[in-house]
C-alpha cells in the first residue's frame, strides 16, 4: 500500500503539473463564449489547449520513461520497480488529456456527459485492476488499470468534444488563458505539495527512525484513511464541477447580482447531504476500514475519524473556489492557496518532528489546517460578495447528524446485551454494517422531517435534475416538504 501511494502521488504531480491548471481557464472561457454566443472563440479555446495538452504530455513521457530505474531506486529503494514507473509515464499520456476533455464539456455544460465518461472511467478501472488482481499481477493489475480507464474516458471525451464544439480551428491567443490560469497554477503546485506534505513528511521521517519497509507500512495505512476521509468530500466535488460553468454564465449575463445566492444555495445542499455521510463515515470507522482495507489496517480509523473533522470545514467552503474564479480574482484564490499550504506545512512539521506524534499528529495538523483556512477563505469571499450561510438549514442538520449517531451507538449497545461475543465499541462484525447504515439513515431522515427541513423548492431541484425514471420517488416526498 506505500508503494502504491508513492505511485498515485506520482500521476496527481503529473495531473497537477502538466495541465497548467487550463483546465479551469477552459470551464470559464468556453462556458462565457457560449453564454455570448460566440461558438468559434469555444472552439479556438478548445485547439490552443489541446495543442499544449499534447506538447505537455510527450515531455512528461520522455521525463518519466528513461530514467525510470534511477527514479525507482530513489523512491523506493531498489529499481525494481522501473517497469512500474514507465507504465506510469504511459498513463500520464491519458491522464492529461481526460483532465482536458472533461473540462471541455464541463465549459459546455455537458454534465451528464462528464459524470458517464467518470463512471464509465472508475468500471473500466476498477474491473480490469480486479481481474488483474486475481490472476496474481499485484500492482501491475492497478496501473494497467488506470491506463485503460484513462485511455478509453479521454478517447471518448475528445471525440464527444468534437461532436458538441469541435476541436480543429484557430487556436485562442495563448496570453489571456495563461493570465487567468497562472496564478491558479502556483497555487494548484503549492496545494498539490500541502494535500502531499504530511505523507511524504511521514515517509522520510519514519524511514530515518524505522527503515523503509516500516515507513512505507506507515504510509499505506494513513494512505488508507487520507481516501476514506476523501469518498463523502465527492458530492462537494461534484457541486463544484456543476457550479463553476454556470456562474460563469449567469456573471456574463447578469453581473456580480447573480452570484449573491450562489454560496447560501450551494451550502445548503452539501451540508444537507455531505454532512450526514462525513459524520457516519466516522462514526463507523473502524468496521469501515475493516470492510474496505482489512484488519491490518485497524490503525487507519483513528486517523479516519480526526480527518473527518476537516472535511466537515471542506463542505461548509464548497462554493468560496469557485465565485472566486468566476470574478477571475485567480491570485486571490492563488494567496489563499499559499496560506492553507503554509499552514498545514508548519503544523505537520511540528506535530511529527517536535512532538513526534506520528499519524494522529499529522491528521489534527491537517484538520487545524483546514478550518483555519476555511475562516480565512470566507472573510476574503465577503469582501468581495455578500455571503451568508443557511442557519436554519445548519442547525437542523447538525441535530439530525447527532440523533443519527446516538441511533448507531444505542443499536451497538444493544448488541452488546444481545451477542455472546466479546464487545468492542462501534468495531462491528462486517454483516451488521448494513443495519447500521440504514438505522442511522432512518434516523438523520425522520429527524429532518420532524424539525420540517425538507422545504418544497428542495423537492422541485430534485425533480429538475432526477431522471424521469426516479422522478416517481421524489412526488412522495413532496407530501412531507413545507413551504419555502
Amino acid at each position: 500500500m506505500g508503494v502504491f501511494a508513492l505511485l498515485s502521488f506520482i500521476l496527481a504531480l503529473v495531473q497537477v503539473f502538466a495541465t497548467f491548471a487550463l483546465p479551469s481557464a477552459s470551464v470559464k472561457y468556453i462556458a462565457q463564449y457560449l453564454a455570448e454566443g460566440n461558438p468559434e472563440k469555444a472552439r479556438a479555446v478548445v485547439a490552443r489547449v489541446l495543442q499544449i495538452c499534447l506538447f505537455a504530455s510527450a515531455v512528461v513521457f520522455v521525463i518519466l520513461f528513461i530514467p525510470a530505474e534511477w527514479v525507482s531506486s530513489l523512491m523506493f529503494g531498489t529499481a525494481a520497480h522501473a517497469l512500474l514507473l514507465r507504465l506510469i509515464a504511459l498513463c500520464s499520456l491519458f491522464a492529461i488529456l481526460n483532465l482536458q476533455v472533461a473540462s471541455f464539456l464541463q465549459g459546455m455544460q455537458r454534465m451528464r456527459d462528464v459524470a458517464l465518461l467518470g463512471l464509465a472511467s472508475r468500471l473500466i478501472t476498477t474491473s480490469i485492476g480486479v481481474y488483474l488482481l486475481l490472476s496474481g499481477w499485484r500492482l501491475y493489475a492497478v496501473v494497467l488499470g488506470w491506463l485503460a480507464g484513462f485511455l478509453i474516458a479521454s478517447v471518448a471525451g475528445l471525440i464527444l468534444t468534437a461532436k458538441y464544439l469541435g476541436v480543429l480551428g484557430k487556436p485562442h491567443p495563448i496570453r489571456p488563458l495563461l493570465n487567468f490560469s497562472s496564478p491558479l497554477y502556483v497555487s494548484g503546485g503549492i496545494g498539490f505539495f500541502a494535500g502531499w506534505f504530511d505523507q511524504l513528511l511521514l515517509v522520510s521521517y519514519m524511514s530515518l527512525l524505522y527503515g523503509t519497509v516500516e515507513a512505507q507500512r506507515m504510509l499505506g495505512i494513513y494512505y488508507v484513511a487520507i481516501r476514506a476521509s476523501m469518498v463523502p468530500s465527492l458530492f462537494s466535488s461534484s457541486i463544484i464541477t456543476a457550479l463553476f460553468p454556470q456562474l460563469s454564465e449567469l456573471y456574463a449575463q447578469q453581473g456580480i447580482n447573480s452570484l449573491k445566492d450562489v454560496f447560501r444555495v450551494s451550502t445548503r445542499y452539501s451540508v444537507l447531504i455531505g454532512f450526514p455521510l462525513i459524520v457516519g463515515l466516522a462514526t463507523l470507522a473502524y468496521p469501515t476500514i475493516i470492510l474496505f482495507a482489512g484488519w491490518e489496517f485497524i490503525e487507519a480509523a483513528e486517523p479516519l475519524i480526526i480527518l473527518s473533522i476537516a472535511a466537515l470545514a471542506g463542505t461548509l467552503g464548497v462554493a468560496s473556489a469557485p465565485i472566486l474564479l468566476t470574478l477571475e480574482r485567480t491570485a486571490i484564490a492563488s494567496v489563499l492557496s499559499v496560506i492553507s499550504a503554509a499552514l498545514s506545512f508548519f503544523l505537520s512539521y511540528f506535530a511529527l518532528v517536535y512532538l513526534n506524534l506520528g499519524m494522529i499528529g499529522i491528521a489534527w495538523a491537517r484538520t487545524f489546517a483546514a478550518i483555519i483556512g476555511l475562516a480565512i477563505g470566507l472573510y476574503v469571499l465577503a469582501r468581495y460578495v455578500s455571503i451568508s450561510f443557511d442557519k436554519e438549514a445548519l442547525w437542523k442538520v447538525s441535530t439530525a447528524s447527532a440523533l443519527m449517531v446516538l441511533a448507531i451507538i444505542a443499536l451497538d449497545l444493544v448488541r452488546k446485551f444481545l451477542s455472546p461475543d466479546s464487545y468492542e465499541f462501534l468495531v462491528i462484525r462486517l454483516h451488521m454494517i448494513p443495519i447500521y447504515v440504514i438505522a442511522g439513515a432512518s434516523a438523520y431522515f425522520l429527524v429532518l422531517v420532524a424539525l420540517r427541513a425538507i422545504k418544497k423548492h428542495d423537492i422541485e431541484l430534485l425533480e429538475e435534475y432526477l431522471p424521469k425514471k426516479l422522478k416517481r420517488m421524489v412526488t412522495l416526498l413532496e407530501r412531507i416538504a413545507v413551504a419555502d
